[in-house]
């Protein structure tokens, strides 16, 4: 499942966030990249106390939000930086590696830094099976998608984009999986505010603990 949430951070957050890091040194991406994406990458990344401290508080952030939980599910983080693409900057087709920091990557995720205004170009293209989609996000949008598919930034043509990324390690393991808890989960809390705790709710609550008791890897 590839889903996009809007406005998954707070913008007051961001902002407070953004003008602490606008004096910071950003270093260049290809010292993290894999032998083959160096080839590829050409961003800058953000080290040091003040992006771990930045990087906690979104995280905090993102635990609080429901739908974000549900969609990823996390047992942990394996990796989490805050990069910078500035114009002419881009990191072409690659795939992220399946362990960071001996932590399986099992789900994806950016999240947007800088309102669009402030940068043209920079869409997060992502390829499956029915070929390539891509997404501009905005402050406090966020998405996530499963960490084996193809992807690419294509090139700021104007401005600077500035976003975090992050890899986590699913409590379930396989996307399939996640997608349908995800699906039954909405359905469960559409049947309660519509109809409160029903028959069809307690079989739908019945339905999705013992598929997340059957599936969780913990």
């Amino acid at each position: 499942m590839i889903l996009q949430i809007s406005n998954a951070v707070d913008t007051d957050t961001i902002k407070s966030i953004v003008a602490g890091l606008e004096a910071e040194q950003f270093r260049d991406g290809k010292k993290t990249a894999g032998w083959a994406a160096k080839d590829v990458k050409n961003n800058q990344q953000l080290s040091g106390k003040k992006s771990e401290a930045a990087t906690q508080v979104l995280l905090g952030r993102l635990q609080q939000n429901a739908l974000v939980q549900s969609v990823m599910r996390p047992k942990q983080v394996a990796r989490v930086t805050i990069n910078r693409y500035q114009q002419g900057e881009y990191y072409g087709t690659h795939m992220d590696d399946s362990l960071m920091n001996g932590v399986r990557t099992d789900s994806s995720f950016t999240l947007g830094l800088s309102p669009l205004s402030d940068f043209e170009g920079g869409e997060l293209v992502i390829e499956d099976a029915s070929g390539e989609r891509s997404w501009r996000l905005g402050q406090g949008d966020i998405l996530m998608y499963p960490s084996h598919y193809l992807h690419r930034v294509n090139p700021v043509t104007k401005g600077s984009r500035l976003a975090m990324i992050g890899w986590v390690q699913s409590l379930i393991k396989q996307p399939n999986y996640r997608e349908l808890l995800f699906d039954i989960e909405q359905s469960l809390k559409a049947e309660f505010d519509a109809n409160g705790k029903s028959e069809n709710f307690d079989r739908l609550t019945k339905v999705f603990h013992n598929l997340l008791r059957e599936w969780a890897d913990v």
